[in-house]
């Protein structure tokens, strides 16, 4: 296929060619300044929407298990994200020196924004390298990145604590290293194993990788050579990132066990049970076929809303361009794109759909080519107007607005729903009570107060605390027995911890469950308690 529109975008004077280009040269516009500004604008927009603790909203109700994961040197549920968990720790205590007087979530949501806003920093940084042989690449680079900045899926995350900010992050980088470093091993071994540390699906985006430097133009000649190289890119990122999972079996072995200890891996089964995610394998592939199109549709509309039909339509005109100029970097497109996209239609979760944070980054650099074929096709016609800055003006204003249509959704400056409940709770509680939590948000919001901020234990000392839904797991049996050895069938099961102690205990429930009748309940707040 020829050039979408004739020759391609007029390339500014340079004394590289394409190939130089794609392979990435210290020489080329860094884009340093426009990168910082763009940082620190969606820095800006990330702590004026940021939530002020805990929250439930934007499923961000593991905030509250993070953090006292964080505070208790835990492990955190599937797979533990141990860099994620080091990250949080070093920055609360640094922000801890900073604003002692800040509430403890406050600054682990300011640790993602912080991430998320240097994930547009550097997707700037990208756009300008494989713009930069184009009139306005610059300009265009920077709306790229900025679309980036309030597409919903990136925004949502940016303002509470949770994993996928810095997750956003770490793909950016990754981006940066192969499309603009020309995937360096010494570039490109951390980041890859910073990734596989952070979050497993970072596998996913292998294939794109490996098709990109198969085919590097400068890549040794001989397949097996290259094999061998791309191989030991491999496994050297694979050793690299299990080092960090050491971090997950020292403290899950501490006496006294942290609190928050998912898998209770200080054995083999434990620690397999949580980095192969056993918890969850239930939820993938399935589907029956009529769930499909449903799934399918949910993916659609994903990626429709994150930049409008009308963004979504500049995006596809730049890979449509790519298709014609540059099929390597439309092949990586694919390869990219596919098998995320796959995993998060066939993740039969409510939440899935923020697995496509790498699909919505790829459309951000989509749209700086749009933008720039776009311009370059209209200052071709014959009608006379300074086109290139009536689009930059546009995409200005189509940004704008779809900041301020988003706004009222996303940002969580009033939300107190999650902290409002832990108040209410510690209002009803006494000394020694046993708590029985049964879903996620209750449950991470009242770990929250007793490991992580500490609320719920200062005004409640000696308070249990049991999870309903874990008691299945032999685990969490053993666990509890280590944390609370003198509360009697602490790890026998509920039924066995209710009877044994409901005589000298104040015992409490966040939902009713199924083993305790209606008629010997009494609601209390937010609470039922146990007659």
């Amino acid at each position: 296929m020829k050039h979408l529109f004739g020759s391609p975008p007029v390339a500014v004077d340079s004394a590289e060619g394409p190939a130089d280009r794609e392979r990435g040269s210290d020489a080329l516009p860094t884009m340093r300044w426009e990168s910082a500004g763009a940082t620190l604008a969606a820095l800006l927009l990330y702590i004026v929407t940021l939530a002020p603790s805990i929250t439930w909203a934007h499923d961000g109700a593991d905030s509250g298990e993070l953090l006292a994961a964080a505070v208790t040197n835990g492990v955190p549920h599937p797979p533990g994200y141990p860099l994620y968990m080091i990250l949080l720790q070093g920055w609360l205590w640094l922000t801890g020196l900073i604003f002692p007087a800040a509430d403890l979530a406050w600054r682990g949501n300011l640790f993602s924004a912080l991430c998320a806003a240097l994930s547009v920093g550097v997707t700037v940084m990208v756009l300008g390298h494989l713009l930069a042989g184009y009139k306005w690449g610059k300009v265009w680079a920077l709306l790229g990145g900025l679309a980036w900045a309030v597409s919903p899926l990136l925004w949502t995350q940016a303002v509470i604590t949770e994993v996928y900010a810095l997750h956003s992050l770490l793909l950016a980088l990754l981006g940066w290293v192969i499309l603009c470093r020309g995937g360096r091993p010494r570039l490109l071994v951390p980041i890859l194993a910073l990734g596989f540390a952070h979050h497993l699906t970072f596998l996913l985006l292998l294939p794109a990788i490996l098709y990109y430097l198969w085919t590097e133009p400068s890549a040794l000649p001989a397949p097996r050579a290259r094999f061998m190289r791309l191989a030991g890119v491999v496994t050297a990122a694979g050793v690299l990132a299990a080092l960090f999972y050491v971090r997950t079996l020292l403290v899950a072995g501490t006496t006294p066990p942290p609190p928050v200890n998912w898998g209770y891996p200080d054995n083999l089964a434990g620690f397999w049970w949580l980095v192969s995610g056993s918890a969850y394998r239930g939820y993938f592939f399935t589907l029956e076929a009529k769930e499909m199109l449903g799934r399918v549709a949910s993916w659609a509309y994903t990626v429709t809303t994150q930049y409008t039909p009308a963004g979504l339509g500049l995006a596809l005109l730049g890979f449509a361009y790519l298709d014609g100029s540059n099929p390597r970097l439309r092949n990586f497109s694919v390869f990219w794109l596919l098998p995320v996209s796959l995993y998060s239609i066939s993740y039969y979760t409510r939440d899935s759909e923020i697995y496509l944070l790498p699909v919505v980054w790829l459309m951000a650099v989509w749209m700086g080519f749009g933008l720039a074929v776009l311009a370059d096709w209209l200052g071709r016609r014959p009608w006379h107007a300074p086109w290139r800055a009536i689009v930059a003006t546009g995409a200005v204003i189509g940004l704008t607005a779809l900041l301020l249509f988003h706004l009222p959704s996303v940002s969580l400056r009033g939300d107190r729903e999650a902290t409002d409940f832990l108040a209410a709770v510690e209002e009803r509680i006494e000394p020694g009570s046993i708590i029985i939590t049964t879903g996620d948000t209750t449950t991470f919001a009242v770990w929250y107060g007793a490991w992580g901020d500490g609320s719920l234990l200062a005004v409640a000392p000696d308070a249990v605390i049991v999870n309903y839904s874990l008691y299945q797991f032999d685990w969490y049996q053993r666990l509890l027995d280590n944390l609370y050895p003198n509360v009697a069938n602490v790890g026998t099961s509920a039924q066995a911890l209710i009877e044994a102690n409901i005589a000298a205990r104040s015992i409490y429930l966040t939902e009713k469950i199924p083993i305790i009748p209606d008629e010997r309940l009494q609601s209390e707040g937010p609470l039922w308690r146990i007659k």
